[in-house]
């Protein structure tokens, strides 16, 4: 007999809580997925969290979300001010649907992830089209990649492909000077690694570098279309 209100009293407080979790959301979120485990029903989990305090909110075996943040009510969901989100186009639709109140923000990882893999589209083009030069592209395509103020420019060491010895920054300027689309392609990479690296997103987000017309530029442009922060 004496069991009976102690069971009565935690289902009380298992209720509460679930009433909390699904009236309550954190104001600013985070979306990410990760690789699922074999026993998961999807190929990739989802994840969200508290962007501000990193705390875990839920993890879902697969990204089918429409009925995971339905369950939240609409007073919870428009509470919501930020989602930070990565590159995934049907995260974009869902918040414009789930959470139409909530800003859209884009981390910098995947905004600087966006434009190193437009640099290697770029090179790869060029490598394709330029026979002379497509070993010296495949083989130091790194160089492009990292940051132009830490390569090496005192150090010379032989190498194969140009037949003598060299640093590391004439062999960026060799490659960068292959192609007038690479090299502005390469400036337009190394500008925006910049303004990331020294948190300057004002000035990242006032150029006009943007308008132009890579593919990578047009994607940003049509996320601005759709209301999100870079």
């Amino acid at each position: 007999m004496f069991l009976m209100p102690l069971s009565v009293e935690l289902l009380t407080a298992f209720i509460a809580t679930i009433n909390q979790i699904v009236h309550y959301l954190p104001q600013h979120l985070c979306f990410d997925e990760f690789k699922s485990v074999k026993s998961a029903a999807g190929a990739m989990s989802f994840i969200f969290c508290d962007s501000e305090t990193g705390e875990m909110v839920d993890i879902v075996e697969d990204r089918r979300l429409h009925v995971l943040f339905l369950r939240y009510s609409k007073k919870a969901r428009d509470a919501v001010k930020t989602i930070v989100i990565d590159m995934y186009s049907p995260y974009i639709s869902l918040i414009h649907e789930v959470f139409p109140k909530a800003e859209i923000v884009l981390d910098k990882f995947h905004i600087l992830q966006l434009f190193s893999s437009a640099l290697n589209k770029t090179r790869i083009n060029v490598m394709n089209r330029d026979k002379k030069n497509c070993n010296k592209l495949k083989t130091y395509w790194k160089l492009l990649l990292n940051d132009q103020t830490k390569l090496d420019y005192k150090n010379y060491t032989y190498h194969r492909c140009f037949k003598k010895q060299m640093c590391e920054v004439e062999i960026l300027h060799y490659l960068i000077d292959v192609d007038s689309e690479l090299k502005a392609s390469y400036a337009l990479y190394q500008y925006v690694q910049h303004c990331i690296k020294t948190k300057d997103f004002e000035l990242l987000k006032k150029t006009h570098l943007y308008e132009n017309r890579h593919q990578d530029n047009q994607q940003l442009h049509q996320l601005r279309q759709e209301h999100v922060e870079i």
